[in-house]
Parts: structure tokens; sequence; C-alpha cells
């Protein structure tokens, strides 16, 4: 017998249009959108995030494991996919079977691709990562570096298809001195190479920051921005800050499962931690911390029912969660539950669950159970002009 579902995560595809709209308006007409869908896509579902990035223009996918690489070839995605995390050896073939794009960082990881690259027949496409300041990846900013880039080079059948690094801070004074080491790498590995691949530097943080007034590079490699989400890691607004019209892509939902009046001083939840103080209707809601939702909610967080905020009573359990609905008479069982998303002028967006449990929004996005069912809203088939 089918059950209704206990939660859904949708995602607006008008939002997602708009947003990489606004990105779009920040950049130079032949820049490249690289849209970075990894970890899920940061909660929205790789395959289908993916898709509507494509079909809005998005003209280069970004991923960090070669599952998710994978996944997407698998799933009819043809445009230029790039693995942003150095690929183990065991998987170099079938990345580049799969037409994929893998980083490097060694000149090891060069010789194996080239070798097959030799036994397929052609060259195969990389991009090379350049290490200033993030401390995880890439090639040093040093001769030695140098060197091996210079040898690498020689390696003809791989194509450098783009350089870039990971910046680690919007701190001007840090990010002025990352730039200076990324410009002085890359202009000695397009000598050693005799062409200049495209260069990307900038994800969302560098973008909101206004960094791309100073640095009109060739890509740039949005995530957050894309899904309505203001990065994490920016710095406090300032005068050369972009004002980003963002809109939320996703919304998470369930219903209420049942309900019942509870008299004063009914224990509520794990540890009976919260007492009823007055007769209590209480709704108990299909979705916990095993779903996404932080156990840092109880007794701090609320969703939305009726076009009520509705308090979280009581611990956030592993597959449900309990709320005071005695002011929303029209609440009844399998009424949607909104857990993240809006209801008119009222809004719960995934920074406030951030705030509440000490994190990123990101975080908490990525948290949600990919096993939960993911819709769109979607636009009419006219509307859908590519950004």
């Amino acid at each position: 017998m089918d059950e209704p579902a206990r939660l859904r995560v949708h995602l607006d595809e008008a939002a997602l249009r708009d947003n990489i709209q606004t990105v779009r308006r920040l950049l130079t007409p032949a820049a490249t959108v690289m849209g970075v869908v990894k970890a899920h896509a940061y909660g929205h579902g790789l395959v289908l995030a993916a898709r509507l990035l494509t079909r809005h223009g998005v003209q280069h996918l970004a991923v960090a494991t070669t599952d998710e690489a994978c996944t997407l070839r698998d799933a009819g995605l043809q445009v230029p996919i790039t693995l942003l995390s150095p690929p183990a050896p065991a998987a170099m073939a079938e990345l580049v079977a799969r037409d994929l794009r893998p980083a490097l960082s060694t000149l090891a990881a060069a010789r194996d691709l080239h070798r097959i690259g030799v036994r397929r027949g052609r060259p195969v496409p990389v991009h090379l990562e350049i290490d200033t300041g993030l401390g995880r990846f890439g090639w040093a900013p040093t001769a030695a570096s140098i060197a091996q880039i210079t040898r690498l080079a020689a390696l003809d059948h791989l194509v450098v298809c783009g350089i870039y690094t990971h910046l680690s801070s919007q701190d001007p004074d840090l990010c002025a001195h990352q730039l200076r080491l990324f410009t002085w790498v890359y202009a000695k590995a397009a000598a050693a190479l005799g062409y200049r691949p495209p260069r990307h530097v900038l994800a969302s943080s560098g973008l909101a920051a206004g960094l791309h007034r100073r640095t009109r590079l060739e890509m740039v490699r949005p995530g957050a921005l894309l899904y309505g989400l203001p990065p994490s890691y920016s710095p406090p607004a300032s005068p050369t800050a972009p004002t980003l019209d963002l809109r939320p892509v996703l919304s998470l939902t369930s219903r209420i499962e049942h309900l019942a009046r509870l008299p004063s001083g009914t224990p509520i939840g794990y540890g009976a931690t919260y007492r009823t103080a007055a007769s209590t209707v209480v709704a108990v809601v299909p979705a916990g911390f095993a779903d996404g939702v932080p156990r840092q909610l109880t007794g701090s967080g609320r969703v939305l029912i009726c076009g009520h905020y509705a308090p979280v009573i009581g611990c956030v359990g592993m597959t449900h969660l309990t709320v005071d609905v005695t002011h929303i008479p029209q609440a009844t069982v399998g009424e949607t539950v909104i857990l993240i998303g809006a209801h008119g002028e009222r809004a719960i967006d995934a920074q406030e669950w951030a705030r509440l449990a000490t994190t990123i929004n990101s975080d908490v996005l990525t948290r949600i159970a990919p096993a939960i069912a993911r819709t769109v809203t979607t636009l009419p088939h006219a509307e859908r002009k590519p950004a």
C-alpha cells in the first residue's frame, strides 16, 4: 500500500534560473560558469540539479568524487565535467573512458593519464591545481613545481583545459597574496605549455566579495550562489561587494502524522527535557536527525504549519520531532509542515538552521538524507531560456 512521503525536498526551477542570471550579470559575456554540484549538489540532488543548471545555460559542471562524475555521465549529462579532487590511480581509466576531466597535482598522476591517452590514441583533458594557500592538493608555487609542470607539458597525450587554485579566505591581504602566487605559476605553466588554458579561481565567496572586479578570469566556480545560499566564508559587506538578489532553491516539507492534546505537566521527548506548562496540542512530525534535521533545533527550532510558526518542543529524535500547535486550531493530521521554506511572508531558511546548529548553511543542507524524494517546481517550457 502506498503511503504519503514522510519528507520531500522541493526545488524551485525559477529561483535557480534567476540565481544563474544574477551570477552571470557579474561576469564578462565570455566567462564560463562552472556549476559546482558536489555533495549531492549541496543537498539539492546531484542529477536533478545538474540537469536544471545545464538547462539554464551552465556550460560546465564540477564535482568532488569519481562516483559523482560517473553518475552524471550515466544520467546522460554531456557537458564537460571536472573532478576537483585528485583521482585514485584505479579510477583513471574509467574517468578517461567517460570523457571526464580530472584535476592533477602530481607528475606521477600526469604520467599515468598520459599512458592511458597513448593507449586510447587521443589526448586526455585535465586541469592543473595550484596550492596557493589552502594546504590541501596542488603544485606549490616553487621552482621545483615549475620544473614538474614543464615536464608535464612535454606529455603530448595530455591537454590542459584549465589551471586553478582555491582561495582560503577573502581577507584582502591574504587573497592578494594568493592571487600573486597563482599569477606567477600560471605564467610559467602557460610558457611551458605554449598556450594559455582557462583560469578559474573565484568560487561563490569570491564573487560575493566582489573579487570578480579585480580578477577577470575565464571561468568561475559558483556553488552556493546558484542555490540561493549566501557564502559561508565571505567577509562582512563592503563597498566593493555586489548586491546579490538570491532566492533559495530548496524547501523541505513533511506532514503532521499525529495530534494529541496533552495535559499540563506532561513530559515530551527523550530525557523529559520539556514539560507542558498548560494543556497543549502536540503535533508529531516524521522528521528527525536521521533525515538531516539538526538535533540543535531542540527547544529552539520552529516549523511552519498553515502559515503559522510552531515551536519545536522536546528533543529532536532520530525519525520524529514534536511541535506545539495549540495556537493553530486548523492544524490536522496530514497537514503540510514546512521545515525549510516559506508560506507567504513567513520563512525558515538554511541560515536559520545553521545559526541554531552553530554551523554553516551548506553543512545543514548536505546533511539532508539523499534518500528523501526530490521534486521540481518546473517552469513552463517557453520560459526555459538559457541564462
